[in-house]
Order: structure tokens, then sequence, then C-alpha cells
């Protein structure tokens, strides 16, 4: 017979089973709720319970952003918790929020989108960096930065397709997001994760090899760069589809990149060196009447300046490192960086640069002995130089940006060695000429400048059309890369790209052709006519030279992640 107990363990029973079965049927609220009631759990462990994976990356895998555009409100709540907790300077963001639009003017669309670093399969940071300032976690996959060996040399910022790393000017080094590596260590969430109050970000576990086999069918985000080249991790979700024709808010928007003005003045010297030196060489080779007439009391002088040339752009190039005390860093990277093996050549080539001018001063050794060295060192020398140069070439083609292919590049940076070796070559010739009692100006003018100034001529209209050809995207319909450097040109770099090319067509065409025809008016070449028009024309040459430098940096225009509307 039932007693009274037992009536009542099974309503107690039946009481427990409901209360069983309305937690599971909690709203996301009502879960808050019940859980802190008994303050049983410290404050914020809904985060690390319900955002975070439950453990740590198994082999092949590694953490990762995700991040659900259909719950992102665009309220930069994730930006501003990264910014306070790492403690980031006033303009310093490590996180941003931009929009996607797109639709009909019926049914308009609008989606914001949360980005930060990506922390790649394939960081492209990690690669370049000459200082191996980057790391990548083999457990967590977190690319991390690492402040102490960083040498402020900014190539990461070209490098990374999304713009993740950050200059810090104050401190000389670049930063970035880190996922909050030292908080996932002990099971709390990264500040934007915890931030969030839609629950729009969380981290995750990620199959490494999936998303290499996905890389090169899949596109990112609309506009975005390819994520083949570097991986990208950040998963982005959402159960409707983009429309068709969603951009980017700032995809028409077209913002001048950064003109890096030391690194201006380091290749433009550079190879004004390099190409001097490689004028001097195939002269010294090939014509007799130069190396028997005026190769003795000339070529001191010339290697002299051309060598004084090459180590001020060496020099300049430290002035663009935020921490340049521990320049001796940036060799570290020879295995993969290209800038490390540019600081290398161009070290390599300033040491027989300078062992060929003192080989070219000395006179006291045997005749045999100095010509041989002379010649070999000469030869190095110039060999180098080409490599210090390929090398340059590759350090902006490593970085993929449409504007700096390798053939575009390459004619640029071989051309400008050309058309600023020719007429310091051509002034030294004539200095020389001046002071010497065997030859005349109008000797030298007669049997070199004629065919130096044509030469000079062909190379600056060669180099014209290549830089005047990115203006043909203007007529494209579709805003590539390309298109917005064209649009740069034309609009707010529009006076560097007018004086760059008047300087170019009159030191580079009109005093050639004054010089060249300049013995047909006259019985012979007036030298301080000659002496101050090609003195003129290698100042103009080489500040055109560098307005076409600083555009090649500024008008840098590449595919980016999306953006907020600019004013």
């Amino acid at each position: 017979m039932p007693t009274i107990t037992d009536g009542h363990n099974d309503a107690l029973s039946r009481f427990a089973d409901d209360l069983l079965d309305e937690q599971q049927s909690l709203s996301a609220a009502g879960r808050f709720a019940q859980t802190h009631q008994t303050n049983s759990v410290p404050a914020e462990a809904k985060y690390y319970r319900d955002l975070l994976p439950l453990t740590a990356p198994p082999a092949g895998q590694q953490y990762a952003f995700e991040v659900d555009l259909e719950i992102c409100s665009g309220c930069k709540t994730c930006v501003a918790a990264c910014h306070s907790l790492n403690a980031l300077e006033e303009t310093e963001l490590w996180r941003n929020v931009g929009q996607l639009i797109g639709g009909t003017s019926e049914s308009p669309f609008l989606q914001h989108v949360t980005t930060a670093c990506h922390h790649c399969i394939e960081p492209a940071c990690l690669v370049g960096c000459p200082a191996e300032a980057y790391e990548k976690d083999l457990s967590t996959g977190i690319v991390q930065h690492l402040s102490d060996q960083c040498i402020g040399c900014q190539y990461c910022t070209l490098k990374c397709p999304y713009d993740v790393p950050v200059y810090s000017k104050s401190k000389g080094i670049v930063r970035k997001c880190d996922m909050c590596h030292q908080r996932l260590e002990v099971g709390e969430a990264p500040a934007c994760v915890q931030g969030c109050p839609n629950q729009a970000i969380r981290i995750r576990l990620v199959d490494k090899q999936t998303l290499l086999d996905e890389s090169e069918a899949t596109q990112f985000l609309p506009a975005a760069p390819e994520p083949g080249y570097t991986v990208p991790t950040t998963i982005y979700k959402s159960s409707r589809p983009l429309p068709r024709n969603a951009l980017p808010a700032d995809y028409f928007s077209v913002q001048r990149a950064h003109a890096h003005l030391p690194l201006v003045f380091m290749l433009v010297f550079t190879q004004m060196s390099v190409g001097a030196f490689l004028v001097e060489q195939v002269m010294y080779s090939y014509f007799s009447l130069f190396r028997e007439n005026i190769a003795t009391s000339v070529r001191p002088l010339h290697l002299s300046a051309v060598l004084v040339l090459g180590l001020l752009g060496i020099g300049a190039s430290v002035f663009h490192l935020g921490r340049p005390m521990y320049a001796f860093r940036a060799l570290l990277g020879l295995r993969t960086s290209w800038l490390s093996r540019e600081i290398l050549a161009f070290g390599i080539f300033a040491a027989f640069s300078v062992a060929y001018v003192v080989c070219a001063f000395v006179d006291f050794f045997p005749p045999s002995f100095s010509k041989n060295w002379e010649a070999g060192l000469g030869v190095a020398a110039s060999a180098t130089g080409i490599v210090a140069i390929f090398c340059s070439v590759m350090i902006y083609v490593d970085t993929r940006r449409p504007c700096w292919s390798l053939s575009l590049t390459a004619a640029k940076f071989s051309l400008t060695a050309l058309i600023l070796g020719i007429p310091i070559s051509l002034l030294i010739l004539l200095v020389g000429a001046a002071t010497s009692n065997e030859v005349t100006v109008h000797f030298v003018m007669r049997q070199y400048g004629w065919t130096l100034c044509h030469i000079l001529l062909f190379a600056v209209l060669a180099k014209f059309c290549l830089e005047g050809g990115i203006l043909m995207y203007l007529k494209t319909r579709q805003y590539t890369p390309q298109k917005r450097s064209a649009l740069l040109m034309v609009g707010p770099l529009g006076i560097v790209a007018l004086r760059r090319f008047f300087f170019g067509i009159v030191g580079g065409i009109i005093m050639p052709l004054l010089l060249a025809t300049e013995g047909n008016f006259s019985d012979a070449y007036h030298p301080l006519f000659v002496g101050l028009m090609t003195l003129l024309m290698l100042g103009l040459l080489t500040v055109g030279e560098l307005h076409e430098r600083h555009l090649f940096f500024a008008t840098s225009v590449s595919t980016r992640m999306p953006g907020a509307f600019t004013t």
C-alpha cells in the first residue's frame, strides 16, 4: 500500500524532471541568469564556456576566429575591448569594423564585418620579416610578433595583404593581434570575443589541411585579397547568401599609400651607383680610346664619386628603421626574406666597390698585378650590384601587389640605373677631359657623349611608356588596383606626377638632344656649356627619378579587407 512518503518522493521526482526539462529549453538570457545566480563561477565564465573550444588544438588543427555576420551589429565594442586590454596607442587598432553594401534600391543590403589578424596557415609577415620577429606557435597556430626582435623596417606592412601589422612610430616597431594568447592559455577568451555583446566572435578549431585544400577555390570575402596567398583561418559564416553585387563600403575610395621616403632615396641612389659602375665597366672594357687616353686620370674620380653615391643610398635606408641600432638583425632572415638578401647583396657590393676604388688609386703595385686585380674587382662590383638590384626588385614583387609585377618593377629599376648612370659617367668624363692635357671636351663628346646622350634619350622614353601605361586603366570599368593607382596619378598625386614628367622631359629628352646636336652648330663643343648642361641634366634626372620612386610607393594600391565609408 503506497504511503504518504512515497507520494512525496514521486512529486519531488516529477518536479526535478520538470526543472531539468525547463533548463534544457532556457533562452540565452535565462541560462545567463541561472548560471550566475549562485555565484558558483567567475563573472565572465560564460565566455570561455560557450565561445571557446573545450580542448586545445590536436595535431593538424589550430585556433581561429569565427565571425557570425548575421549578428554582428557593427557596434565596435570588440575594437574598444582590444584597444583597452592591450593598452594600444590612440590611433593604433588591431581590430577594425568595415561594411559590405549591395542589394537593390528596393532591397538594400548592409553587413558589418569585424576583422583582425587571420593567423594564416602561411603568414606572409613571418616569411618576409628580415629579423625573424614573427613566429607561428606550432601547437595553437597563433602568429605572434616578437617586439624585442623587431627592427621597425615595416616590410611586414607591405607583405601582409590584410593590413594587419601596425607601425608604432613612438616605439619604433610594428605590433599586431596575437589572439590574446596569454588569456587562451588559462581558459579565458580574447578581449574582442569577451567584449562582443552579441557573441558574434568566437574561437574555433580549424583543420589546416582543409583550409589549404579550400583556399584555391574559396573567396574569403567580396573584393578581399585572394586566400590562396597566405591561407587565412578566420571563418565568416552566414545562413543568408551575400548579394552578388556586395562590395566593401570603401571600395570606390582612392587612398594614397605610404611613400616611405628613406626607401625612395635608398633605391634611387643605389641604382644610380650601380648604373654608373656598369657604364664605366662597359666603356673601360670595350672602348680602347677610353682605356688608353682617359681612364688613367678619370677612373679614380669616377669610381670615388660612384662609391659615395652608393654608400649614401645604403645609409639612407637606415633612416627607415624604427630601431636602427638593431639593424644587424636584418640578416637573420636570409633563408626566406628578400629584404635580408638585398641587405647582404648591397653589403657585398659596397665591399667590392671600396676595394675597386682603392685598387684604382694604388700605383705602387706592379702593373700586371694591379691590372688583374682591378679587372676582377670591377667585374665583382658590377655583378654584385646587379644582384642587389634584382633583390630590390624581388622585395616588392614578393608582396604580390598588382602594381609591382616582376616585369614592370624590374624594367623600372633597371632603367633608373641606366638613366642616372649615363649622365654621371659623362660628367666625370668631361671633368677628366677639362683637367687633362691629352684629350679635350670636344673629343669626349664626339667619341662618347653623342652615343651616351642618344642611349639616355631612348631609355627615358621607354621609362615614360612604362609609367604612363598605368593611365590606360582609367578606361576600364572595374575598380582594379591598377585603376585606383591611375586615379591617384591624375587626382591627389597629380602635381607629383606632373613634376616627375616635367623633370624627366627636360632632363632626359630636351637636354640630351641639345648636347648631342650642339656640335653641329659650332666647330667645337664649348667646355663650360657642355659641363653645365650635363650637371643640370644629372640634377633634373635625379629629381625626376625621386618623384617617380615616390609615386612607385604612394600609388601601390592593393586589395584589402572591407572598410567603412570614408569622407
